[in-house]
């Protein structure tokens, strides 16, 4: 029997094998679709989870130095929670763990791989390790899917991890040492600030307790001596006088000062009284009469009777009964019996501190004739009526403004001239954080005045740089100011062989004044010593090194302390106010700094 075949049933046939692979096909290329979707949701999952560990970390390990404001753990740890919860996975916010996904511990760099190793520690940790899920047990469960259900899996487990670490840092501390960091306990601030010249004096050796010889030896007894500082002749009488000095002060009631005016005849029964006691025998009334008379003062004999009459110097006149024959002395070791007191019948006694007598009688005769006389002085620029004032105040005022230098009056060293021993004071803290923290820190130590110098090098031992900074002064080396030679000095520290490659470099520039010195090493220019530090901050920062500037005090600039700041790409400090207020302020800065460490993600 015959079958007849047609054509169309052959299509049929066909159309339904294709039909049959559209519909096979179809459900493969929705299942890669859907695969897709949720592989893309996973996938942006995991980058936003990233997003987020790497800001908790960062934020985390930015508190672990700020010891001051309590437990640095817990506010890491609080922090890291806040920081996550910012961030989302698809619009809900991420939950940490506080106990599960963060750990703290410490980043030790390995030279052979030259990348850090992560290890957990509480113990003064400088990194932090945060781990931001989407699991079946975290705080936000686990991440669902869209599609992966029609093949048994409606969620997948996600996470990141971030560890970030404070950087360890080559510090290089650039100070100023100019002239001026003693200028707030001198007495051209009294009526700005209530100054600390006393403190100054009490500190200053060569009082009863460390030389009673001085006293001793010019006849008086220990209750006759002022028993704090160092004072001479008729000043230990008067001892320090009025020790608040401020705004209120007047130097004309100020019973430590004696008035001893050139051109007139002094009236002062205290004074005759002392003088008729002097060396126990005293002077005769006709010599003290003399000491007491402007007739001579012309022609230099002016700076001689003052000498005498503040018992600095004994006058050995030759005249009949005086002291000098009460004494014992032959007629050709006084002098001619008149009543002009001259430098060859003037004998000096008092010496300061372990000078010679003729070292020290150029330094007293100074004081007398080249400074309490003299109009250019700060403090006659600050008080006319301190002019011819003579007492432990003004000499040792003479000494800050006049011999500041090392070479001249190392004593100021172990005193508190202010802002120095405020300077001294914030740095030895900061290094105190340094070495509580354990930071892996490198400080240098750095100096400038009319110069600048290398102090200290790139070191660990912290102490070293805090007990440098005890034993300089204002004035140490040379009086101007010099910041850009400063500046340049930490480059060279911060780029040279001892700066380490996996260190961020940092600079603090501290400051009470004005930069004035210029590129060319020339003083006093106030125009271009400003340009000359700003413009050796630009090359600090070209060799990456960060800048933050210090600066203290109403005399400071500030507008140029603000573009070094700005130029090196840190911030700048102003400490300002009394004597106490800047000290805190300033000990709050450099706690600050010591614990300002920068923060980098390691993983």
């Amino acid at each position: 029997m015959l079958v007849r075949r047609t054509k169309s049933s052959g299509r049929v046939n066909r159309r339904g094998v294709v039909a049959a692979q559209v519909i096979i096909m179809g459900g493969v290329i929705m299942g890669f679709a859907a695969l897709a979707v949720d592989v893309g949701a996973m996938y942006n999952a995991k980058a936003e989870l990233q997003n987020a560990a790497d800001a908790a970390a960062l934020a985390a390990a930015a508190r672990l130095g700020t010891y001051s404001d309590g437990d640095p753990l817990l506010a890491a740890s609080s922090t890291a929670v806040e920081f996550a919860a910012k961030n989302t996975v698809f619009g809900k916010s991420i939950t940490l763990d506080a106990a599960a996904d963060i750990e703290f511990g410490r980043a030790v760099f390995d030279n052979g791989s030259n990348n850090y190793t992560f290890t957990p520690t509480t113990v003064f940790p400088d990194a932090v390790r945060v781990l931001a899920r989407r699991t079946s047990d975290s705080p936000d469960g686990p991440l669902p899917l869209y599609f992966a259900g029609i093949f048994g899996k409606s969620s997948s487990d996600i996470s990141a991890e971030a560890i970030a670490m404070m950087v360890p840092r080559d510090i290089a501390i650039v100070a100023d040492l100019s002239a001026s960091h003693n200028d707030d306990s001198e007495l051209r601030q009294y009526d700005r600030t209530d100054i600390n010249l006393f403190e100054v004096w009490d500190s200053f050796p060569g009082g009863i307790d460390d030389s009673p010889a001085l006293w001793n030896g010019l006849g008086y007894s220990s209750g006759d001596a002022q028993a704090a500082g160092p004072a001479w002749g008729y000043m230990q009488r008067m001892g320090f006088g009025t020790e608040a000095i401020n705004s209120g002060y007047s130097p004309s009631s100020d019973s430590g000062l004696l008035h001893l005016p050139y051109g007139q005849d002094w009236n002062n029964a205290n004074l005759e009284g002392y003088l008729a006691s002097f060396q126990a025998q005293g002077y005769s009334q006709t010599e003290i009469n003399a000491i007491m008379s402007k007739d001579y003062d012309g022609g230099g004999g002016w700076k001689y009777r003052t000498a005498v009459a503040l018992g600095l110097a004994q006058w050995n006149s030759g005249i009949s009964g005086g002291l000098w024959q009460k004494q014992g002395l032959s007629p050709s070791d006084a002098g001619n019996a008149n009543s002009q007191i001259g430098s060859g019948e003037t004998e000096w006694l008092a010496r300061f501190g372990d000078r010679s007598i003729s070292e020290s009688s150029s330094i007293f005769l100074n004081y007398i004739d080249g400074y309490s006389s003299s109009t250019w002085t700060s403090m006659y620029k600050a008080n006319t009526a301190f002019r011819y004032r003579f007492g432990a105040k003004t000499f040792i005022n003479y000494l800050m403004e006049r011999r500041p230098y090392r070479d001249e009056t190392p004593e100021f060293a172990n005193t508190p001239a202010q802002p120095m021993q405020a300077v001294k004071d914030s740095v030895g803290e900061m290094m105190q954080v340094i070495a509580d923290q354990e930071t892996g820190d490198l400080v240098s130590l750095e100096v400038y005045a009319t110069t600048g110098r290398h102090e200290i090098d790139l070191t660990s031992d912290y102490s070293s740089v805090a007990d440098r900074m005890t034993e300089l002064q204002a004035g140490h080396y040379d009086v101007w100011t010099n910041m850009g030679g400063g500046i340049e000095k930490g480059v060279e520290e911060l780029t040279g062989a001892r700066s380490r490659s996996a260190a961020r470099k940092v600079m603090i520039v501290l400051t009470d004044g004005k930069a004035n010195v210029n590129s060319s090493g020339g003083t006093g220019d106030y125009t271009n010593g400003p340009i000359y530090a700003v413009d050796a901050a630009r090359v600090a920062a070209i060799e990456g090194i960060q800048i933050f500037a210090v600066s203290v005090g109403v005399d400071a600039d500030t507008s140029v302390m603000d573009e070094i700041a700005t130029v090196g790409g840190g911030l700048h400090f102003h400490a300002e106010g009394s004597i106490d207020e800047y000290s805190e302020q300033l000990a709050e800065i450099f706690a600050i700094l010591g614990g300002k460490r920068p923060i980098a993600l390691i993983k």
